[in-house]
């Protein structure tokens, strides 16, 4: 059953952002990721939301998402991430 990677995050370095976003991409896709979307979160209807921008990318299943997230080579560039922003990242299964 395919499964949705959702990214929440709030930018603090462009130019590091672009870079992660680069080095990312093919080590999503080596896991069978796709980019679904990315944008601005405009509205927030209830509750509480902190971050500005939401990503989703689509994997075949959880266990691809999860093999791509604790990969060497995706771990290889958290440092990358964490300096081009703050993120919570969720996994949910397609219903």
């Amino acid at each position: 059953m395919a499964a949705y990677f959702i990214a929440h995050g709030t930018l603090k370095n462009t130019e590091k952002m672009l870079e992660y976003v680069d080095r990312s991409g093919p080590i999503v896709a080596h896991y069978g990721g796709e980019f679904i979307s990315v944008g601005e979160v405009k509205a927030v209807l209830t509750g509480k939301h902190k971050h500005k921008r939401t990503a989703i990318f689509k994997f075949p299943d959880v266990a691809s998402a999860e093999a791509w997230y604790n990969s060497d080579a995706y771990k290889a560039i958290w440092p990358l991430r964490n300096e081009a922003g703050d993120f919570d990242f969720i996994v949910i299964e397609e219903y």
